[in-house]
């Protein structure tokens, strides 16, 4: 099943379907690429921003944890790993 990236549940590792690189400026898509973030990669969702904003998101990425905003992540499909 896909999802969005910004929807997902904490904790639970999924894997990136499809990044809608049109969504973002050049520099954004640049800098998630360098973090690693990329088609087959699986992600961590491990926490968002407040009660009462869903930004930023933390995610882990192999031994690695980055921090980006909730409208990067919505354009970010994921599937389960499962």
């Amino acid at each position: 099943m896909i999802a969005k990236l910004d929807s997902s549940p904490l904790g639970l590792a999924v894997r990136i379907a499809r990044i809608d690189w049109a969504a973002m400026s050049e520099d954004e898509g640049r800098r998630l690429r360098e973090f690693g973030l990329l088609e087959g990669c699986e992600v961590t969702p491990r926490h968002r921003g407040s009660i009462f904003s869903r930004d930023p998101l933390a995610l882990t990425i192999g031994r690695m944890q980055v921090i980006i905003r909730a409208r990067q992540a919505a354009a970010i499909e994921v599937e389960s790993t499962i």
